[in-house]
């Protein structure tokens, strides 16, 4: 099987056009359909019938499933190169949540520092549904993520390293301040700022709002943790944030959420399940674990 072929065929089933595909290419019309003879003659299928009239392509069932397997292919090979070309010398490409940086990452600097492998890591924060396409797609080999349950993407082997409730937070003055805890249908009129999407509370709130049946009052989004925190201090409004991400010195009280199945933030170690680990990846791995 010719992997060119299938990239050929791939892109056919994008253009419907052999022309467009073969000009994307730089080759002639006849190479393309020259590949697709060969892959339908080697699968014993036919997958396109080309109406010679109206220079259109009709794409069988046969031909859309082919393609589905065609895409996992292409996508897997990719990964391939791009795990051939990383040299076992280089630094480690690891994934880091501006959130898990701040107020986890430092307490495993010192282990991985006496392990020799804190000078290896090229660190790339991004949020952790980003970082998650990243190592699904071979560009990070390991990461810490943070998410709300344990199924985060079939491809990747994870390991919970600790879990932490996420909890209202208001300022000491506010009405309820003092109390022990609170629905989370009680939020409905507050003034409320939240975290943009790329954070694990976006989902959070998202699973809420739809069990409760409701809709928040946003006054503000934020991609920075010490701003929302800034904000509910000044008294502009409440919010939902993880202890994880709560210092003693933070001027915010944190109330616990009554309701039943809420969701919490699981902080994980994450790589990819078909990857080899080396010397000093393994090292890092059994340090985060």
């Amino acid at each position: 099987m010719n992997i060119q072929d299938l990239k050929y065929y791939h892109e056919l089933l994008k253009q419907k056009n052999y022309t467009k595909t073969a000009q994307i290419f730089g080759v002639s019309q006849p190479t393309i359909s020259a590949a697709v003879k060969r892959l339908e003659a080697q699968f014993g299928g036919q997958f396109l019938i080309r109406n010679q009239s109206h220079q259109k392509i009709i794409v069988t069932k046969l031909g859309m499933q082919f393609d589905e397997h065609v895409q996992s292919i292409l996508k897997e090979m990719n990964v391939a190169q791009k795990e051939i070309k990383q040299c076992p010398d280089q630094d480690i490409l690891f994934g880091l949540p501006p959130i898990i940086g701040d107020h986890y990452f430092p307490q495993i600097a010192p282990q991985l520092l006496s392990s020799h492998i804190l000078n290896h890591l090229k660190v790339l924060e991004h949020g952790s549904y980003e970082l998650q396409e990243m190592l699904t797609e071979g560009r990070i080999n390991i990461a810490l993520l943070g998410n709300t349950d344990q199924n985060i993407a079939a491809k990747l082997d994870i390991k919970v390293l600790k879990k932490f409730p996420i909890q209202v937070i208001v300022n000491p003055n506010h009405p309820w301040a003092k109390r022990k805890g609170i629905y989370f249908k009680e939020l409905k009129d507050q003034p409320f700022i939240t975290l943009t999407e790329d954070y694990v509370h976006a989902k959070a709130i998202k699973e809420m709002t739809k069990k409760e049946k409701l809709t928040l009052n946003p006054v503000y989004e934020s991609p920075d943790v010490p701003i929302v925190k800034s904000l509910v201090a000044k008294n502009l409004g409440i919010s939902y944030l993880t202890t994880f991400a709560i210092n003693s010195h933070d001027k915010i009280v944190s109330i616990p959420l009554l309701d039943n199945h809420q969701p919490s933030f699981l902080l994980v170690a994450a790589k990819r399940k078909n990857y080899i680990l080396n010397e000093k990846e393994e090292k890092l791995w059994d340090t985060l674990k």
